[in-house]
């Protein structure tokens, strides 16, 4: 039984492993070929939240070739994370309009740290089990 609990927590683990890494190397090819834009924010969008509290999400406006888009994170917050007027830098990839983030370390790399903070203690557990189980620690 004990074999097979930790078994399941190293293939979880080193699948959340490859995800992570997975999601940095996206990050990292976005800030190497992305190109910066500036961005403006026009409004923060309210929404309810479980607890019946007002949650915001910031609007944001920017220009490519002439065109003016929006973008939203999928990040809510409250109080509002960006004051209405305030300038974001955001980095979109030239090739896929889709990809855009907001050009900090969080707007790049939460998805990746998230991943690696819950693969290591798994891959520890369950590496552990069977290097220790081996002799080997």
């Amino acid at each position: 039984m004990a074999t097979t609990i930790h078994m399941i927590l190293l293939l979880i683990g080193l699948a959340l492993l490859i995800l992570g890494v997975v999601s940095f190397s996206q990050a990292r090819r976005l800030m190497t070929n992305g190109l910066p834009v500036q961005a403006t924010v026009v409004e923060n969008i309210p929404s309810r939240d479980r607890e019946g509290g007002t949650m915001y999400t910031p609007l944001m406006e920017y220009t490519i070739d002439g065109s003016v888009r929006s973008f939203s994170p999928t990040a809510k917050s409250n109080p509002p994370a960006y004051a209405i007027g305030e300038k974001v830098s955001l980095i979109y990839d030239p090739d896929n309009g889709n990809d855009i983030r907001i050009r900090s370390y969080w707007g790049m790399y939460l998805a990746s740290n998230i991943l690696l903070a819950m693969a290591l203690p798994m891959l520890l557990i369950g590496g552990g089990y069977f290097l220790f189980k081996a002799g080997i620690i």
